[in-house]
């Protein structure tokens, strides 16, 4: 299997501007080089023309005289001109000839070509036609740049002369020229990638850092913090993006773990209520035998036996407690919800509260702090969820301790709050409370029951029930949402 070589943005944008830095570089190289060795081309055919046509005149002039016997042909004054092209300093010059109409060489820098006639197309074109002409070539000893002009007066031609400059003193030119290019297009391609390795690194190092928060994400944690370097481009557009996409995703994970634990509890009291439906007729037949049996026994024992039948009774009271309560559990799943006053439904809970709680050493607080309003419940199953919240309370309150049930509305919702000042709840029992049959009562005095009830039927009002402990003080609070259009405080 043939592995992909992954690469990162960074990585990906070095490459791409090292592939635009070197296509740069070679082409702006290459324009240079080219540019630049067109003009020392141009300037040595500029000094080649002024050099010939300065030299041309006296040329034309001493072949003239020559030619009408004003100068002796033995003179070789058009000799002298050739000599003097060849010892030009500025240009160095291979060699110099001049021919006659015929293309013959009259004067030669080099004496074994004297008398040669020339038929190459550059002397040819020169005899025939008119101004400067030149152009590079190449021999043993190296490039040369051919040069041509006609001799001719008034029309009429007299020859032509031509001059090989040597285009060494160039190519060193262009040699140095090179050096040049490279050294600058190598720092230029250098320095280029260097500022955009800069560039790119400080423009992915927020993305970096987005994608190792976005990579932290998973399904056991949706905790990342994408803003700790905050930015007012698109990129901190995309990390508010992000957060919100956190934030909803905290939420809908929540709400289904919520909706998950309400099904689970739902499937259990289900169970339960089926099991229960059973169980308590089945209990309930023989505990009212039972009842009947120790009712006449007592009425009939001698009195030094009564003691015994007093735990029996207290035995036979919790079991019918026990079953109540599950009779209870087991029909939860409905409601008979109807429009209450919240004033007067605190009074009414209050007032039960208040006789509820007659036979426990505690004192019983009680404030309403919601302006009145109007609630949308069961009324009877609130007031069995506040009564065993109450109850519950005082179980847990040291003697002549508070109690207090307060109410007020925040947010769209009415609220119940139930607070003791009993020892508290430890954070291990928080998590199981709500449960079923879990209770941190020693064993014969808590079913485990009341909580779980209470729990589905805060619920099933579509509002929650939550608890915070610490030691002196617990408080459970009930969130009812008001019924959508009514005040809401």
């Amino acid at each position: 299997m043939i592995k992909r070589f992954k690469f990162g943005l960074a990585t990906k944008f070095m490459l791409v501007s090292t592939l635009i830095m070197a296509l740069s570089s070679v082409v702006w190289g290459s324009w240079f080089w080219f540019n630049e060795s067109r003009h020392l081309t141009e300037r040595m055919e500029v000094e080649g023309r002024l050099l010939l046509t300065s030299i041309q005149g006296p040329i034309i002039d001493a072949i003239v005289y020559e030619g009408i016997g004003v100068i002796d042909e033995n003179a070789n004054l058009v000799d002298n001109f050739v000599e003097q092209l060849m010892d030009n300093r500025e240009l160095k010059v291979v060699y110099a000839f001049i021919t006659d109409r015929d293309g013959k060489a009259v004067a030669h820098s080099d004496y074994r070509d004297f008398g040669r006639i020339y038929h190459d197309p550059l002397t040819a074109a020169a005899l025939q036609q008119e101004g400067f002409m030149g152009r590079e070539a190449s021999q043993p000893g190296g490039r040369i740049y051919d040069m041509a002009l006609p001799l001719q007066v008034a029309g009429k031609r007299w020859g032509a002369l031509r001059v090989g400059i040597s285009m060494a003193a160039v190519e060193e030119a262009q040699a140095h020229l090179r050096r040049e290019i490279l050294i600058f297009t190598g720092l230029f391609f250098l320095v280029g990638n260097v500022i955009f390795y800069i560039v790119g690194t400080t423009m992915s190092r927020p993305l970096k850092r987005l994608s190792n928060a976005m990579a932290g994400v998973h399904g056991e944690s949706l905790d990342a913090d994408p803003m700790a370097w905050r930015y007012d481009d698109e990129i901190g557009q995309l990390q508010r993006s992000f957060q919100e996409m956190l934030e909803r995703l905290k939420q809908a994970e929540h709400e289904r773990q919520r909706a998950v634990a309400r099904l689970m509890q739902n499937e259990k009291l289900a169970t339960i209520g089926k099991i229960v439906a059973g169980v308590a007729h089945e209990i309930n037949n023989p505990l009212m035998v039972m009842t009947t049996s120790l009712f006449q026994l007592e009425k009939k024992i001698p009195p030094e036996l009564i003691k015994y039948v007093a735990p029996h009774k207290e035995g036979i009271q919790r079991i019918e407690s026990i079953v109540r309560q599950l009779t209870d559990f087991s029909r939860v799943g409905t409601l008979d919800l109807q429009r209450v006053q919240s004033d007067h439904f605190f009074k009414e809970t209050a007032g039960f509260a208040g006789i509820a709680l007659k036979k426990y050493p505690v004192r019983f607080q009680s404030r309403d702090g919601a302006e009145p309003t109007i609630l949308y419940m069961d009324k009877g199953k609130m007031h069995q969820v506040v009564l065993n919240l109450l109850l519950n309370a005082a179980d847990a309150s040291p003697p002549d301790g508070a109690v207090q049930l307060l109410a007020y509305l925040h947010d769209g919702s009415y609220y119940l709050a139930v607070r003791d000042q009993g020892v508290g709840i430890s954070t291990q029992d928080l998590e199981k409370i709500f449960e079923i049959f879990y209770t941190t009562k020693p064993g014969g005095e808590g079913t485990g029951i009341g909580l779980a009830i209470s729990k589905s039927i805060v619920e099933m009002h579509r509002g929650e029930i939550t608890c915070q402990s610490r030691p002196g003080e617990t408080t459970f609070v009930v969130r009812i949402p008001l019924e959508q259009g009514e005040r809401n405080g």
